[in-house]
């Protein structure tokens, strides 16, 4: 019986190591994903087996779904964070009659006197000041999280609700002196869902740079219609029927500059482009890895993956930050480069790219030859390139030095990730009990086993 006892005693021993060990193993095996195969899927649809398949297949890591997307027990598996869509300006028009007879409060109103609506009076704006509106939300938030959801993306974040309007939404009414400034309600309201659900969160700054405020409280932000958008007009054609754009290229540059900064600091950084053309994908894409960001694109309505070749490249990690020559901008990588002409004009440079670079591709088929590690490209106006490498030749005595400094560079890294490791194991002390745990075990496993020896000799 003793026997017996033992050998459970041992196994449970094991097991409660596997399972305290669980989150140590899972967060070491997490290895940073190359900036040039950053994707987010923005995807606000029913789960379906072509979504499904083209997330696993293509190594997708992020997406953004509705809250009746049911998640894939592949993703689950695979570890894909999937983040829950969550408006918290107000609710669908369907809650309106609902929201009038229990909880007329949460109401904000025109200075017509009419509720405020907004996407097309497909919506109704609430109070975000009222405690018992956030409640609702967060209530609704954790139901959501008990699905599978990995983490909460948060839309329609207005700092200052007095400056909405425009063709997409009506312009409320606040109430500043009876409920205080609508900002420190809404940092409020991110602090209690932070804090009550425990979940990573990313929100949409829209059109705007990422707030330095709600940047403390968030593991992310998405750049909304950056860099292409389209035409927004009072009419629900704009969406049915869309007309593309890119945006101001001053603004495109000031608002990723700002968010480079927090990509830098490990956070997560979504550009989502809008366009339906190789034109748009192409100059959108470009454009996008000038950054450390995660790219997606897609029609306005965001209910379908696009077959654009953009959405499945795999450029490395940049070999550098970007570069300036002339009006072309541009940024190498390991496997290629992209380039933006920005400008209403055409241009050409000369790059110097790595000496053992021969020939590149680029995604529409045409080939680029270098020459002595120069290239020549030559942008029409506003038009971005992504070209992959083709074929390479023997490194150069520079290029090997380079590379030796490099492989130098990346040893002072690990460094620093193994004593981030070891800080993370210094501070989790379920990992410090799985260790002793399963050292324990082992010993016990090689005392019964020489005991057995023993008696047997």
């Amino acid at each position: 019986m003793m026997k017996s006892i033992s050998l459970y005693v041992i196994i449970g021993l094991l097991i409660t190591s596997l399972v305290f060990s669980t989150g140590i193993t899972n967060s070491l095996e997490n290895k940073e994903i190359p900036v040039g195969r950053r994707y987010a899927v923005v995807y606000y649809g029913w789960t379906n087996d072509y979504v499904t398949k083209v997330v696993l297949e293509r190594n997708y890591t992020i997406v953004i779904a509705e809250p009746y997307f049911e998640i894939p027990e592949e993703w689950k598996e695979r570890g894909i964070q999937v983040y829950v869509y969550l408006n918290v300006l107000g609710l669908w028009i369907d809650k309106l009659d609902w929201v009038k007879k229990n909880h007329p409060e949460w109401l904000l109103y025109t200075k017509d006197g009419k509720v405020a609506k907004y996407w097309y009076g497909l919506s109704f704006m609430c109070n975000i000041a009222v405690k018992s509106f956030q409640d609702y939300l967060i209530n609704r938030a954790k139901e959501y999280l008990k699905k599978g959801f990995t983490g909460i993306f948060l839309d329609d974040v207005h700092l200052d609700i007095n400056q909405i309007g425009g063709p997409q939404y009506d312009t409320p009414v606040y109430n500043e002196t009876k409920y205080g400034k609508w900002t420190d309600a809404l940092i409020q309201f991110i602090i209690r869902l932070k804090n009550e659900t425990g979940a990573p969160l990313i929100y949409n700054a829209g059109w705007s740079p990422p707030s330095s405020l709600l940047m403390k409280y968030m593991d992310g932000v998405m750049l909304e219609a950056h860099p292409t958008t389209y035409v927004v007009t009072s009419d629900i054609e704009s969406i049915t029927k869309p007309k593309y754009c890119c945006r101001r290229w001053m603004d495109i540059i000031r608002v990723s500059l700002i968010a480079q900064e927090y990509a830098k600091k490990g956070k997560i950084v979504i550009a989502l482009s809008y366009g339906e053309s190789d034109d748009i994908y192409e100059f959108s894409y470009a454009t996008v890895r000038l950054f450390d960001f995660y790219y997606w694109v897609s029609k306005p309505i965001i209910d379908s993956i696009l077959n654009a070749s953009v959405l499945n490249l795999d450029l490395g990690n940049p070999l550098g930050e970007y570069k300036v020559e002339g009006y072309i901008y541009y940024r190498l990588y390991e496997k290629g480069l992209v380039a933006v002409n920005p400008f209403k004009r055409k241009y050409s440079i000369v790059i110097n790219v790595p000496d053992n670079w021969l020939q590149l591709k680029r995604i529409n088929g045409e080939i680029y030859e270098v020459s002595n590690g120069k290239l020549n490209i030559t942008l029409g106006p506003e038009e971005g390139m992504v070209l992959l490498l083709e074929k390479t030749g023997k490194p150069s005595q520079k290029e090997e030095i380079a590379i030796i400094k490099q492989q130098e560079e990346q040893g002072k890294t690990n460094n620093i990730e193994i004593g981030i490791i070891v800080d993370k194991l210094r501070k989790n002390l379920s990992g410090i009990a799985a260790v002793l745990i399963a050292i324990v075990a082992l010993t016990l496993i090689t005392w019964d086993y020489r005991k057995r020896k023993f008696k047997q000799s």
